[in-house]
């Protein structure tokens, strides 16, 4: 089967053998909102898809090579390790639940052929997403490390670093009836006819168990369907949950569709002290706070896996000068408290300083 994941100037073609279909439909799955039976382009990278029997399909001197750290993340499910074996103009990253054969440079070689099992699917998630934004900034798209929420129209930016409180202030947000669920962890940027859009990026959500503890029908659903001890787990663990458990839990589903970018929100948890909200209205300090949340490849820990395709920033740096101008117009607003909100307020009662 071929299929296509079409997302902004990205396309990616995927050509699923029969053996692969069980393996790939959860891959298929998570990406339904952005594949397609066509294509809006001209395919920037094609995927060949098959079944993989490690034991049958790689040489038994490659199990016998050390192997090498590809990837190192707080969720240990994104962790990855694997052999990794030069042929020519190609290079395999082999594991006991996948094999990758890309190319050493995908400018000059768009393809790519991945072997994979049941086990596969986290790993083959990574790596398409990884892919895509990494061809998105070379084409200029500036990429926002931030979660976020919208309306019919518009979409509020939740960002800072980890532990601000982005994912408190999310959840409270959307107990507001007018806002859902826009994106978790990142969302790409671009100036269209002088408005800024932004597109949602799904994701795995990485939730902290006593957020979950918090909400009685949460802990349902997640001892249903991802960890059946969560009540004996630390208040500050967190857990990978299934995106479609999660946008059940919120009542909705995910919509790839873009908004308006509104505002920024900048949150800071202190439980102890009543909410205050300010707006930043210092062009450097608006400026900085910007370059914080810009998602690059080296604010990543794919080191290995990227080495195909390494981003020329000429363009990402020239839009992303390009936005702060057209930023004048969308508020910046610091949250700093107890962060219980209702987003319309935040956006009408936030002081100027």
């Amino acid at each position: 089967m071929t299929e296509y994941l079409n997302f902004l100037g990205t396309t990616v073609r995927f050509d699923v053998e029969p053996d692969a279909e069980p393996a790939f439909a959860p891959v298929r799955k998570f990406f339904r909102h952005l594949v397609s039976a066509d294509a809006a382009g001209v395919p920037t990278f094609r995927i060949a898809v098959r079944a993989y029997d490690p034991d049958h399909d790689v040489a038994p001197e490659v199990w016998e090579t050390e192997q090498s750290v590809i990837r190192r993340s707080n969720a240990a499910e994104f962790n990855f390790d694997a052999h990794v074996v030069d042929v020519g103009e190609r290079r395999r990253y082999v594991n006991r639940t996948t094999l990758l054969d890309a190319p050493r440079d995908a400018i000059k070689d768009n393809g790519f052929e991945l072997a994979i099992t049941a086990g596969s699917t986290v790993q083959v998630l990574d790596f398409v997403r990884d892919l895509v934004i990494r061809h998105e900034e070379s084409r200029g798209t500036v990429v926002l490390h931030a979660s976020g929420l919208r309306d019919d129209e518009k979409a509020v930016v939740i960002a800072g670093p980890k532990g601000a409180g982005k994912t408190t202030t999310l959840l409270s947000a959307l107990r507001s009836p007018k806002w859902t669920y826009f994106t978790g962890d990142k969302l790409f940027v671009e100036v269209v006819d002088g408005v800024v859009m932004a597109h949602p990026w799904r994701d795995y959500p990485y939730v902290g168990v006593g957020t979950i503890l918090a909400d009685p029908r949460l802990t349902e659903l997640v001892r249903e369907s991802v960890d059946a001890g969560v009540e004996e787990r630390a208040p500050g663990e967190k857990l990978l949950m299934d995106p479609d458990v999660f946008e059940a839990w919120l009542g909705v589903e995910f919509s790839a569709a873009p908004k308006r970018l509104a505002a920024l929100f900048l949150p800071e948890v202190r439980p102890s002290e009543p909410l205050r909200t300010w707006r930043v209205t210092d062009d450097n300090e608006r400026w900085a706070q910007l370059n914080k949340i810009v998602d690059r490849q080296v604010d990543t820990t794919f080191f290995t896996w990227q080495s195909h395709l390494v981003p020329d920033y000429t363009a990402f740096y020239a839009s992303l000068a390009k936005l702060r101008g057209h930023l004048d117009d969308v508020p910046m607003i610091r949250l700093r408290g107890t962060l219980d909100i209702d987003p319309d307020a935040v956006l009408g009662d936030a002081e100027t300083r």
